[in-house]
């Protein structure tokens, strides 16, 4: 079996019913029994295919004119206080056979295990359509097996304050637990909840952890914080690789790209256990050590050489789609 984490770079053409083509590129690349691991947030290019815009908030504002009447109905029997939380609400039926329905029927058609996130309510399945569970939208992982049937579900604790803005409601950090796949523990930490000790105590017993991440800014910068991005970005994965015991990898894929005019950048990595004989690499503008299974590289720098901060520090490059993979 293969663990294939997905660089997944937005285009233009995702918005022009594309989409489902471009996913299914990734899946041709696979053999029966693999994993396939797409980026957090992967699941909103459903809600923008096929809608000319050119914001976001021009988006929200079609989206909401063509349900107004469905979110209208919604806001007022579930007391909906922000008006984009009623829009995933509303797109709820178009998620379940757009979002839902395609990563369950291409798991099926390739026979792979799938992770895939979506910013949805709960829903119960029934036949071919669905029905909320209650009123709220979590930020999700949803792992389907290989005959398209959902085997777990992980929603995101700790939320950005663009997700709470979004009205994104946050998962309850008691139902955060590994999943088993064949003799493996597996646990999910979606983005924010990778940097957070709180969270990373629930996972002490999986054996490999995936951090599917949609970083909405520039990679190569220094943070308000006064920290380098890729050197905060340690505080992840790699930090989890090394620090909680039985963990023997962490597989870390990015969303690149450009969702109207929020653009996603960030390097895709596999991060284990230090040891001497490592190829030491480094996301960009870090010191090359080890520690690192892969990272993938920008064009024109090399992961295995490092590279001056002040060179590269919020300069234009180009994050290109990928993947990372190991065999178990």
């Amino acid at each position: 079996m293969r663990l294939i984490g997905v660089q997944f770079e937005i285009n233009d053409n995702d918005f022009k019913e594309n989409f489902s083509a471009h996913v299914e590129n990734f899946y041709r690349k696979t053999d029966p029994g693999d994993f396939i691991i797409f980026p957090e947030d992967i699941g909103l290019l459903t809600a923008f295919s096929g809608l000319t815009a050119h914001s976001t908030v021009e988006a929200m504002r079609v989206l909401y004119s063509r349900n107004q009447d469905v979110i209208n109905a919604i806001a007022t029997e579930k007391e909906i206080q922000n008006f984009t939380s009623a829009i995933f609400l509303s797109l709820t039926s178009k998620f379940i056979s757009e979002f839902y329905d395609l990563f369950s029927s291409l798991s099926r058609k390739y026979s792979v295990y799938t992770l895939s996130c979506n910013n949805m309510p709960p829903f119960l399945r029934k036949g071919e359509s669905g029905e909320f569970t209650e009123a709220r939208v979590y930020n999700s992982a949803f792992v389907f097996g290989t005959s398209g049937k959902l085997l777990f579900k992980q929603d995101k604790v700790f939320l950005t304050s663009m997700e709470l803005d979004l009205g994104i409601s946050r998962g309850k950090i008691s139902q955060t637990t590994p999943f088993k796949l064949g003799s493996k523990n597996i646990g999910i930490a979606i983005s924010l909840d990778a940097f957070m000790p709180q969270y990373l105590s629930r996972l002490e017993d999986a054996d490999i952890i995936i951090q599917p991440d949609a970083n909405p800014g520039k990679w190569n910068c220094v943070l308000g914080n006064g920290r380098w991005q890729p050197e905060e970005w340690m505080d992840s994965a790699y930090y989890i690789a090394q620090r909680i015991g039985k963990v023997g990898y962490v597989i870390n894929p990015m969303m690149v790209g450009d969702l109207f005019e929020v653009r996603f950048e960030g390097q895709s990595s596999i991060t284990k256990k230090a040891e001497e004989t490592d190829t030491k690499m480094s996301y960009i503008g870090n010191l090359p050590s080890t520690g690192f299974q892969s990272i993938l590289s920008i064009p024109g720098y090399d992961v295995r050489e490092g590279v001056d901060r002040e060179s590269v520090s919020d300069k234009l490059l180009k994050y290109e789609e990928g993947v990372i993979e190991i065999e178990l």
